[in-house]
Order: structure tokens, then C-alpha cells, then sequence
């Protein structure tokens, strides 16, 4: 994504583009296109934990990157539901590293054993919801359903205001906040159908136009992404510290 290109785009609907774009090449920075993996000795094995944690890690990285650009672009072209849509997703892609995080951080502090914290990573990368793929699976691939997003929601929050806020584990749930008000816009409900028309109240008409820009309201929607990309990017980077050093397969950190 360019934005030398896109700059005059974004800032005739009233925003200016330099937060964006700073948010958007952080992301990049942390790309790699490299991870070695190997395959584990048995569930809890630390060397695994370390590898898959940073497969996982930077997975997420792909999808918030695909996903601000997604949001980005669903704003030029004036779609604010692809926009809500990409920018709730980012949403979930932040609660899933953070459950990440949490996990981990239950494990350093030794309240989460590591076979547990092993198998909630596996989960996280091949998880699924189609029951197709899970009856064939059975049980001899240990395919795990899909975690809820609800519930890494929940846990993201505690790693956010304890290792970001720095209040308690309850203190804060601002992803969770942002997150079932954007699913108001997502969903065919009363803050997204107002995407659809104006409404002229002395003629008592409603206006509708697929041609027309975003309102300055409707397109400031896009400032939510910014929220999520930023924890995003702490999260992703308070990982490397809590990761086992991965040098044996024993299973003490």
C-alpha cells in the first residue's frame, strides 16, 4: 500500500493520513518471511512452544496488515461496511495475539502448565469451526475447535490492562467495548443501516445513494483501527520475553 498515492484520497474525507501510514509501516517492520519450526517431542515440549508462539505471532501479523489495508482501502472507495468489516476483524486478530500473550504470561508465572499452553497454541493455528474438517480429522490429528473470539477477547483485556494499562487483570475491557460496538455497524442493525441514508426530516424522506462519499461521521469510523493496530503492535513485541529460550525439549523454564 502506497501512500504517497492514496494521501489525497483519504484526506479529502477529513483525516489525515499520517497516523495511518506510521501505524501501517510499523506493522511492516515486524514482517518476517521466515520461521523455523520443528516438530515437537510431546505436549509441553518448551523448544515448540517457542517456535509455534512465533509462527502464530507473526500469522497475526499478516492477517492485521491485510486487514488495515483492507479498511483503508474500503474507505477511498466509500464502502463503509467492508470498512466496519475489516476494522472489526483487526479486532479480533489484536484479541487473538493477546490471548497468545495471556497464555504465555499464565505459563511464566507457572499457573498454566506448558502442555496446556502448547496445545492452546496448536489450537490457535489449525482450530476450526467447520464440523466437516473436524469429523474427519477425528481424533488422531488432535484437531481442536476453534477458540471463541468472545473468549480471547476476555483474556486479551487482561493482558492489555495489566501489561499495557497497568491497571488490574478487570480493570479495563476496551477491546471488548469497541468490539460489540463495532459488531452494532457489522451487523444489518440500526447503527449499520444508517450507512444506507439520510434523512431529510421536514420531507419526511429518506435519501439513498450507493454513489455517494462517506459522511465526515461515518468515515471517522475509520479511527477505531488505530486503537487496535497500536496494541496490536505492543502485544506482538511483549511476546519475545516471554517465550521459553527453546535450546532443550525439557519442560522447566
Amino acid at each position: 500500500m502506497n501512500f504517497d498515492e492514496i494521501r489525497e484520497e483519504i484526506e479529502s474525507r477529513g483525516i489525515d493520513a499520517e497516523g495511518y501510514e506510521c501505524s501501517y509501516n510499523d506493522l511492516l517492520e515486524r514482517v518476517e518471511n521466515t520461521i523455523k519450526a520443528r516438530p515437537r517431542d510431546d505436549w509441553g515440549d518448551l523448544r515448540a512452544i517457542r517456535d509455534y508462539a512465533l509462527v502464530l505471532r507473526q500469522t497475526l501479523l499478516h492477517r492485521a496488515i491485510k486487514l488495515f489495508e483492507g479498511a483503508i482501502n474500503a474507505l477511498i472507495n466509500d464502502n463503509g461496511y467492508s470498512m466496519v468489516l475489516s476494522i472489526r476483524g483487526h479486532f479480533e486478530t489484536t484479541a487473538a495475539i493477546g490471548y497468545l500473550h495471556n497464555r504465555l504470561t499464565s505459563m511464566r508465572q507457572g499457573n498454566l502448565p506448558p502442555d496446556v499452553v502448547d496445545k492452546d497454541i496448536a489450537t490457535q493455528l489449525i482450530g476450526t469451526r467447520d464440523e466437516r474438517i473436524l469429523e474427519a480429522a477425528g481424533e488422531k490429528f488432535n484437531l481442536a475447535e476453534a477458540k471463541q473470539v468472545l473468549n480471547m477477547l476476555e483474556y486479551a483485556d487482561k493482558s492489555v490492562s495489566k501489561s499495557i494499562l497497568g491497571g488490574t487483570a478487570e480493570e479495563h475491557t476496551m477491546l471488548m467495548d469497541i468490539y460489540k460496538w463495532l459488531c452494532e455497524f457489522s451487523h444489518p442493525n440500526f447503527h449499520s443501516n444508517t450507512l444506507a441514508f439520510t434523512l431529510n426530516k421536514e420531507k419526511q424522506e429518506f435519501h439513498f445513494s450507493c454513489d455517494s462519499k462517506l459522511s465526515v461521521k461515518d468515515a471517522g469510523l475509520i479511527e477505531t483501527i488505530l486503537i487496535s493496530s497500536a496494541i496490536f503492535e505492543e502485544l506482538y513485541d511483549l511476546i519475545e520475553a516471554l517465550l521459553p529460550d527453546g535450546r532443550g525439549s525439557n519442560k522447566s523454564l
